[in-house]
């Protein structure tokens, strides 16, 4: 896609696509981190997955003409992305194997999408669907700190609310208590997690049949 030399740019909190609003690019994140939500069957915005540097967006989309897409994506943080046409990804489908592997690599994806769509689909209390989150924040690229995983991107309380459908005070209470616990701490916004932090979490989704939660 850098060949082409066409990106921008997309602001922390900023709407990149609407409700409804249909996709005519193909786009890879070069840096920074997109949000994929839609709307729960209670009428909140819930995250279907978090797209990170290296990810490819909308693949699945454009090359199958689906209109109209009942979810809508933010920005996490700045974000600087490298996006190609409709016509320009189905030559490269064509020509280019890499491309075309990408485009296999995605259909798998839209499955671990619907898989986590379930995981966080509203029969989930409000600290499960948290420590969801956390766990997959957990795994997007942490840094060993001291004995510590540390996050690489950092929220606020009201953002993390926002992100799982939820009210900063519901949140800030269960950190709380997740950092009682030593599960996790805080710092500057910063979240820093224990080395098994996964496993220490799995009793809280077993009568749910998840396995690794």
């Amino acid at each position: 896609m850098k060949k082409f030399n066409q990106r921008m740019v997309v602001k922390k909190g900023q709407v990149f696509l609407e409700y409804g609003e249909e996709l005519t690019n193909v786009y890879c994140l070069e840096d920074g981190l997109l949000g994929i939500r839609s709307l729960g069957l209670n009428g909140k915005q819930r995250t279907l997955g978090i797209l990170r540097p290296g990810g490819i967006y909308g693949i699945i989309d454009v090359v199958m003409g689906f209109e109209s897409p009942q979810y809508e994506v933010n920005a996490y943080q700045d974000t600087t992305l490298f996006y190609i046409s409709k016509k320009q990804t189905l030559e490269g489908i064509i020509c280019d194997p890499m491309l075309a592997f990408a485009y296999m690599e995605c259909l798998c994806d839209i499955i671990a999408v619907l898989n986590d769509s379930v995981e966080s689909s509203s029969f989930y209390s409000p600290k499960q669907q948290l420590l969801l989150f956390l766990r997959n924040l957990c795994k997007l690229n942490h840094i060993e700190d001291y004995g510590w995983y540390r996050a690489q991107y950092s929220f606020s309380h009201q953002e993390i609310a926002d992100i799982i459908g939820s009210t900063r005070e519901n949140v800030t209470m269960h950190l709380n208590n997740l950092k009682k616990s030593g599960l996790i701490k805080i710092t500057r916004r910063q979240i820093y997690f224990c080395k098994d932090f996964e496993t220490r979490i799995q009793s809280e989704f077993r009568h749910y049949g998840l396995r690794n939660c």
